[in-house]
């Protein structure tokens, strides 16, 4: 029971080992995106493990708890999913990325998002009143590569920008 069939196409539910596989060519083909979603609270990034037999039953987790406890982690007769919080710039909504079947889990499909998660990160900053800025603290706390920096303090500008410019225009 571990496809599902919807419109002719067969569709196989993320396991635990799937999900495994994932994170760990995650962390080598896009670091900075598995930094960010590791050090990410649970309300920002998340895993759901559902129950086989009763999808209603399901429990979410951090990344980092599934990461970190993949030992404890069930695996049998459970599923996974991955869900991200994003955010369009351009429309000012905020959105929720969702994975739930193993076509769908891949670093490419992360990796076309990074700008809205990280936009995501911004306007939550904003809604606070404190800007998400790439510091010396931001870098420690996430674990990013110093090699990445440079590219990550270029796309926080570029989103603060936007969500400044965007904030500004709908007051006029």
């Amino acid at each position: 029971m571990d496809t599902v069939c919807t419109s002719g196409h067969k569709q196989e539910y993320i396991r635990k080992n799937n999900l495994w596989k994932f994170f760990k060519a995650l962390r080598a083909q896009a670091n900075q995106i598995y930094c960010l979603l590791v050090a990410s609270p649970a309300h920002y990034a998340w895993i759901t493990i559902l129950d086989k037999e009763d999808p209603a039953i399901q429990r979410r987790i951090s990344i980092s708890q599934f990461v970190n406890s993949l030992d404890k982690m069930p695996s049998g007769g459970k599923y996974y999913g991955i869900s991200v919080n994003t955010y369009d710039v351009e429309a000012c909504c905020r959105q929720e990325f969702v994975v739930q079947y193993r076509r769908e889990l891949s670093v490419e499909a992360f990796v076309d998002r990074f700008r809205s998660i990280v936009a995501y990160y911004c306007a939550e900053a904003a809604g606070r009143g404190e800007p998400f800025e790439i510091t010396s603290q931001t870098v420690r706390h996430y674990k990013f590569k110093s090699r990445y920096v440079a590219e990550l303090k270029a796309i926080v500008a570029q989103c603060n920008s936007l969500l400044i410019k965007h904030e500004i225009s709908s007051n006029l």
